[in-house]
């Protein structure tokens, strides 16, 4: 099967993604350690990073799940690694609780429209796109790693706040740019979904700076 061009874009960034997860893993083994938890959060990158590319490349069902269910799994990491460097264990479990459960639902809600063959979008922006309940999910587990690292700030060293706010503003234009419908694209060159792939990826390199920064402040360390 020939892809589209937007499908075709969207395939080939798919390889930003692999790569910011091999990147984020090589900086760990050849700079400043990281606790396992973040190396762990690393590879998870990278497992996204194949079904990302076997749903763009194929277009199959199967593969949508498994990468929107790796995204959410991706999430649900980093959200451990963040909750272990910042939180006491009672909020930990209840934040983990929770968060597994509604990740839990939306990857068997995801299994049952894969089954059915059809997805709904209950968020919809008319002819641009919308989201549907995984990828909610997805927005919701995002929002709970900035609501959590944004509480933590004051602990944070000041010279990473910076790279914190630059994750927070990467976060808002991936939001937007996934929000359209996949196959978008406006002034011939700006591929929504594709740029998403790319603007994620520089993301989770800036997630392993902004990490290097704060974990090797000495005394501003957290637990």
């Amino acid at each position: 099967m020939e892809l589209s061009a937007p499908d075709l874009a969207n395939s080939v960034t798919s390889f930003a993604t692999l790569g910011a997860g091999v990147i984020t893993l090589l900086l760990c083994w050849l700079g400043r350690p990281q606790p396992r938890r973040w190396v762990v959060a690393y590879a998870l990158i990278v497992v996204t990073g194949i079904p990302t590319l076997g749903w763009h490349a194929t277009l199959a069902p199967s593969w949508r799940w498994a990468d929107t269910g790796s995204n959410l799994l991706l999430a649900f990491g980093i959200q451990v690694a963040v909750l272990f460097d910042y939180f006491d264990a009672p909020l930990r479990r209840r934040v983990l609780v929770a968060s597994a459960t509604l990740n839990a639902l939306g990857i068997a809600w995801m299994g049952v429209e894969t089954a059915l063959g059809r997805v709904p979008f209950p968020l919809r922006f008319g002819d641009h796109g919308g989201f549907n309940v995984g990828e909610l999910v997805l927005v919701a587990d995002a929002l709970i790693v900035t609501a959590l690292l944004f509480s933590a700030r004051p602990r944070i060293p000041e010279r990473a706040r910076g790279l914190l706010t630059a994750i927070l503003v990467t976060f808002l234009l991936g939001v937007a740019l996934a929000s359209a419908d996949g196959r978008k694209v406006d002034l011939r060159v700006i591929s929504h979904h594709a740029l998403w792939h790319i603007v994620s990826a520089f993301g989770f390199v800036l997630f392993w700076a902004f990490n290097d920064l704060r974990l090797h402040e000495g005394a501003s360390e957290p637990r």
